[in-house]
């Protein structure tokens, strides 16, 4: 059976290759779809950013595997990189800090949030632009039951347009092909449809609010992942100096060790001249298996916290990583530099510079324009509608004036507004829930700036008090020692085991005080919103707080405060 067509070849071909370029042009390839979104959202990012911080933030979300297809990235290949094993390197806390940024997997996700904040921003402003709502062309032949063969074939296009005010603007072109092709060409038909809200919906502070939103959100993003990297940052050099206290307490239980295992064979050399009891030279040994025990316990405490640290850094954990244990003498150098903060000085700094407090402030202030906005929304509908069309002529025989118009207002009264009223009042209570929310994290930030600089305070104070109290053991220490030695009455073997253990403990505090000083002064500073986690080496700089005088180290130890001070007197 044959199908034959009269159609005219030429028209056939011009309109053919007509929708194939519009498809050629329309369909693009899925890495220029991803290299568009990529354009778009960093333009919004570096352009936002830039305002907002003064600088443009690197918001890359690419990784080693961001060019090569999922389809291509096998599990097996996962497995095998985290199993890998690295020549021992010593890694800096600069270095470190750069890596941590590069691969930690907590840093990507909170890149990855930014990005898509700002692409979910891009569809939102989609609304507002020209779109082709739809698009599309049919080809085709139908037979009936005779065997009869007729064609199909037609076009159509919708054009549309969302504006601030409320108004919307919807274009319409159809045409029918089998008419163009059996030379018989019709105009195609033009539809225009116009509507404009007067009351309900009306309004750029009601129709743009989505868009409105989500031009604010992408700037409380930004804001969030600019304080998220301070705290970032904060955390590794925290984790850092733990490893190095750590490390240093683990070299103190070793010499610990060797001390007991010397006074162990002292004491039972003594013994063996008769100068000591017998039961002196088990409480000599029982102190040495107790110490062997610590040291092995703190050998377990560092590599297990080491491995957390590898995880942190998204190193496998067979990578060797050796520390730079210069940094905790650089610690020593500077010493503990003051922060002269009062409460009121503290808090005001944290309103005006922390970037997640600004966002609870800006939150406070959307609720507000959200309760307007859906009390605009119990308003009655009235909106001015407006249509023209071009009426169905050949070509041959068109006249303009043979056109359809029409306009008018229409009425929507608030017969039905369930709905809305609900949504009313749904704003109105997360309105008093966001102002309950900004007066909770107010009260947190002061409470955090209190507790941080009485922390600092008592650091402090441990600091020095612990320097006296590991001179006065390691006199005490050799004091006894000296007395045992020469037969001083009443000196035995456990009060050289008691000053050991008193000396151990004022050494690790010394070390624990002054890493625990400079990580409280480094979140003291954070929370204040003054900490530029951008300079080099950010931990060993002194920072001024605005509008303080600098004040002298004051290395001296204070004297306690009576409890009526703090207490109040009691009747």
């Amino acid at each position: 059976m044959s199908l034959n067509f009269t159609v005219a070849p030429t028209r056939l071909r011009l309109a053919l290759s007509a929708w194939l370029g519009i498809l050629l042009l329309v369909g693009c390839t899925p890495s220029k779809y991803r290299k568009s979104a990529d354009k778009e959202v960093y333009d919004i990012l570096g352009g936002r950013s830039e305002s907002i911080l003064g600088a443009r933030l690197d918001s890359s979300i690419d990784t080693p595997y961001s060019s090569r297809e999922p389809s291509d990235v096998s599990g097996e290949e996962i497995i095998l990189d985290r199993n890998k094993s690295a020549q021992e390197n010593v890694l800096h806390l600069k270095e470190t800090l750069a890596l941590a940024i590069k691969a930690n997997r907590s840093y990507q996700s909170n890149r990855e949030k930014l990005y898509l904040q700002a692409l979910s921003l891009t569809g939102t402003r989609q609304q507002f632009a020209f779109k082709f709502d739809s698009a599309s062309a049919d080809f085709g032949y139908a037979r009936d039951t005779a065997g009869s063969v007729s064609k199909e074939s037609d076009a159509d296009a919708t054009i549309s347009k969302l504006f601030k005010t409320g108004g919307s603007l919807t274009a319409s072109l159809a045409n029918d092909l089998t008419l163009y092709f059996d030379g018989e060409p019709k105009v195609p038909s033009l539809a225009l449809s116009l509507s404009q809200p007067l009351l309900r919906g009306a309004g750029a502070a009601v129709a743009g609010e989505v868009l409105t939103q989500a031009e604010r959100d992408v700037v409380y993003e930004i804001r969030s992942f600019s304080h998220f990297q301070k705290e970032f940052a904060v955390s590794v050099v925290n984790d850092y100096l733990d490893l190095l206290q750590q490390g240093e307490s683990l070299r103190l239980s070793y010499n610990n060790y060797s001390n007991r295992i010397f006074f162990r064979k002292e004491v039972e050399a003594r013994v063996s001249a008769g100068l000591a009891a017998e039961f002196e030279a088990k409480q000599a040994k029982q102190s040495e298996y107790s110490s062997k025990l610590a040291y092995v316990g703190s050998i377990n405490t560092f590599q297990t916290s080491l491995d957390d640290f590898k995880q942190k850094l998204s190193l496998p954990l067979g990578s060797g990583v050796k520390l730079d244990f210069k940094l905790l003498e650089s610690l020593k150098e500077l010493g503990l530099p003051p922060l002269p903060v009062t409460d009121a000085i503290g808090y005001r700094l944290a309103t005006v510079n922390r970037l997640d407090v600004l966002n609870v402030i800006d939150r406070f202030e959307d609720s507000k324009r959200k309760v307007n906005v859906a009390k605009k929304d119990l308003l009655p509908g009235l909106s001015l509608v407006a249509d023209a069309s071009i009426k169905d002529q050949f070509y041959d025989s068109f006249d303009h004036n043979q056109n359809a118009r029409s306009g008018g207002l229409k009425i929507d009264l608030p017969f039905n507004r369930l709905s809305e009223r609900n949504a009313y009042r749904s704003s109105l209570i997360a309105f008093e829930r966001q102002m309950r929310e900004l007066a909770a994290e107010l009260d947190s930030l002061m409470d955090d700036i209190r507790a941080n600089a009485r922390n600092l305070n008592l650091q402090r104070q441990n600091y020095f008090t612990e320097l006296e109290a590991r001179k006065n053991a390691e006199e005490n220490l050799q004091a006894t020692q000296q007395r045992l030695r020469v037969g001083f009455p009443g000196v035995r073997t456990r009060d050289i085991i008691t000053a050991q253990d008193a000396l151990l403990q004022a050494q690790l505090s010394v070390s624990r005080a002054i890493v625990g000083y400079h990580k409280i002064r480094l979140k003291l500073l954070k929370d204040m919103g003054i900490l530029d986690t951008s300079q080099d080496e950010f931990w060993l700089k002194e920072f001024t707080v605005p509008g303080v005088e600098p004040v002298p180290p004051g290395e001296e130890l204070q004297e306690v405060i009576p409890p009526d001070e703090i207490l109040g007197e009691q009747p």
